[in-house]
């Protein structure tokens, strides 16, 4: 049983793995490729609603709901001067080419595009058409299962993440949809046609209530087999719901994304994709120098899935290092989310050099711009207060040497305020130095200058780069005052546990306590022992995996499959439940639920070492950092550590039917949530279907994903 991953799986990387040839019979192709030089701050930074076009809502056919008509596609978009002075003829050839989502009326493709901004409480309905072309734009890798006998490069599932929606409209991976007319296209098994239209007609249209707080949150695509792909080519986006009355400066909001973009060198690439110098570039062949193989003669697929993707530069709202000039009233407010495939964010402000371009003090040891930061957020809304994570550039409050400040995972999100006020005519950089992979890091996926354990030639002032992620033109600010309190939700009540550290419930989980949070009284189910695990394929390709504390079968480990394997979590609406996460691996995963919201109630260290689903502890239990005392629905969990959270399972939608009223107010028709014929058909189980997975896409796709099914 592979219990922890072989630390050893980076140690024999060099120089030459970076851009070994390796033949496969189809030609040389290079392990990891490197995109060129790209200029930095060259760019403004996009703004979601000005040069990032929201999605416009169709008028004339309901009432009572935003109505959306929004098509996936392939496009091109100019990305910046800096690209068009890196690529010779990329503004002739239109761009970088990429996915993404537009209004159907008008196909206006821009990167990150679509986006849409609701009212808390208001619905919004859409109708989603996909015109994905029949070849991926990504090398697809036909190994990994799809559940079905032909395998597809271009359907499409979407999936608001963080919604509290119906499972009909949560976009599964088996909520997946082929090209064509959304009446008469080919369906996944988990589409289900329950929501009538103007006319009365049931449709498979997309439904969310939008009873949330406000945030931020993201649609991206979740399609079973393919969906590190479609969304590392574009296929995501933010979706905001706003609310009245909300407290401090106004917000801006954005998105950090890592790409690599194509050389024009490797003509097997070209020839697997069309690809043209300044397009997408991802990893497509399984380099045993770079990631463990079992099996000194295994041969891999080509294309290949990979166990994780890092790119080797960052883009903000879809600019490569772009440029945000401060003029603040009183402290500048960010929404930020992760949308990066694999990498963490450890994010810093520091001081750039006279050039603008690079950290003042080099990057062993940059100087740290004089400013607090303050964090109101996650991304299950507020927290009860802000919390002041830097102080005059440096961690503020306790926190742990794997968990710092700001460190955010693979699609979390951290609502946040900084305060320039103190470095007034002065340029900061955001700047990010966690490793890549998290926590073990390996140096060829950290780029910047002078980096002598990866060989690629890093110019100052240009890209490849992974640490300067956007550079602050401080013009004027003023100092932020932050409130005492803030408009959080009802959180589940918590003591501390003298017994085992941390936090537990209060009162205590056991059979019949009954919690109530917002005027709604929760009942204790049930707590479950989980694992996070790590194992091989048939290819002999390293794969992450979901599990119980029991065996699947006599030295099998606690692994499953997301797809051959029965569900084992099944949960009931309007309950609590206790979840106790074991990783077995080295790295450090950011699990996401889908359906409901948790609290972190506690991380112990516990011996990995012949973990036999019974834990030997190492040490008590640490409560959850200042900055994840609220609601989250994705969740750092560390190497060797138990994770325990606390699940409050909310009905997204209590009587399970929605009326849709047509467009001058008339009933046309009532739609009734069924439960999944896919679960029923395939496990003999009647529920609602959700899934739970590990948000490092590749972990995910590779399998870390696992059924949710609520009853």
């Amino acid at each position: 049983m592979i219990t922890r991953r072989d630390f050893l799986k980076y140690s024999a990387i060099t120089g030459a793995a970076v851009a070994l040839p390796l033949k496969f019979g189809v030609g040389t192709a290079q392990a990891y490729n490197i995109s060129p030089a790209i200029a930095k701050f060259t760019d403004p930074m996009r703004i979601f609603g000005v040069n990032i076009p929201l999605a416009t809502p169709v008028a004339g056919k309901y009432s009572g709901v935003d109505y959306y008509e929004v098509t996936g596609g392939v496009y091109r978009d100019n990305l910046g001067t800096n690209m068009a002075a890196a690529f010779p003829n990329y503004v002739a050839q239109g761009g970088t080419r990429l996915y993404g989502y537009a209004d159907t009326a008008t196909l206006n493709h821009v990167h990150l595009g679509g986006a849409i901004a609701v009212a808390k409480g208001t619905p919004v309905r859409l109708q989603f058409t996909n015109q994905l072309p029949a070849t991926h734009i990504i090398p697809f890798d036909a190994t990994i299962p799809q559940g079905q006998a032909a395998v597809n490069q271009d359907h499409m599932a979407v999936h608001l993440h963080g919604g509290l929606v119906p499972w009909t409209s949560d976009g599964g991976p088996f909520h997946w949809f082929k090209p064509g007319a959304p009446a008469t296209r080919v369906n996944g098994p988990s589409i289900v046609k329950w929501l009538p239209d103007n006319l009365g007609n049931l449709t498979d249209d997309t439904y969310y209530p939008n009873n949330q707080s406000a945030r931020l949150m993201w649609y991206h695509d979740h399609a079973v087999g393919i969906t590190r792909t479609n969304a590392y080519a574009g296929l995501a986006t933010a979706y905001i719901i706003a609310e009245a009355g909300e407290p401090g400066p106004a917000v801006q909001y954005l998105v950090v994304q890592d790409k690599v973009f194509y050389d024009g060198v490797d003509p097997v690439y070209a020839t697997l994709t069309g690809a043209l110098p300044g397009d997408l570039w991802y990893p497509y062949i399984y380099d045993p120098k770079i990631w463990k193989l079992q099996g000194a003669k295994k041969k891999t697929p080509v294309p290949s899935a990979v166990a994780e993707m890092f790119g080797d530069n960052m883009l903000v709202n879809g600019t490569p290092f772009p440029t945000y000039t401060i003029n603040d009233t009183g402290g500048s407010r960010f929404r930020l989310l992760n949308a990066c495939n694999a990498r963490f964010l450890d994010m810093k402000f520091v001081l750039a050099d006279a050039t603008g371009a690079e950290p003042l003090g080099g990057y062993l040891a940059p100087t740290m711009a004089d400013v607090d930061v303050y964090v109101l957020g996650t991304e299950g809304g507020y927290l009860s207060a802000p919390v002041k994570v830097i102080a005059n550039g440096l961690p503020n409050a306790p926190f742990t040497v794997l968990n710092p400040p700001m460190l955010i995972g693979p699609a979390e999100r951290f609502d946040f305020v900084v305060d320039f006020s103190r470095v007034v005519g002065q340029k900061v950089l955001m700047y990010s130095d966690a490793q890549a992979p998290y926590p073990i890091g390996n140096p060829i996926f950290d780029f910047f200058p002078g980096n002598v354990l990866n060989p690629a030639i890093v110019t100052p002032g240009f890209g490849p780069n992974t640490r300067t992620l956007m550079q602050f033109v401080v013009n004027s600010a003023l100092a932020y005052t932050p409130p005492a309190t803030l408009p959080a939700p009802a959180f589940l009540p918590t003591a501390p546990d003298a017994l085992n550290g941390g936090l537990t419930l209060n009162p205590a989980p056991a059979a019949g306590a009954i919690y109530n949070v917002g005027g709604v009284n929760y009942s204790f189910a049930k707590v479950w022992n989980l694992t996070l695990n790590e194992n091989f394929d048939a290819f002999g390709r390293l794969q992450q995996l979901i599990g119980t504390t029991v065996p699947i079968a006599q030295n099998l480990g606690f692994g499953r499959a997301y797809i051959a394997d029965a569900p084992t979590e099944i949960i009931g609406y309007n309950t609590v439940e206790i979840w106790n996460i074991y990783n077995l691996t080295a790295d450090t995963h950011p699990m996401h639920v889908h359906l409901f919201n948790a609290m972190i109630l506690s991380r112990r260290l516990f011996k990995v070492q012949n973990f036999n689903g019974i834990p030997s502890y190492a040490a008590l239990g640490l409560g959850p950092t200042p900055n994840e005392t609220g609601w989250k629905e994705t969740f750092k969990m560390m190497p060797g550590e138990e994770t325990k959270i606390a699940i409050l399972v909310e009905d997204p939608l209590p009587g399970r039917a929605v009326t849709v009223t047509d467009a001058a107010g008339v009933v046309a028709g009532t739609g009734i949530v069924p439960r999944s014929p896919r679960l029923l058909a395939s496990y003999a189980v009647t529920g609602d279907e959700y899934v739970w997975h590990c948000h490092i896409l590749e972990h995910e796709e590779h399998d870390m994903m696992r059924p949710l099914v609520a009853v």
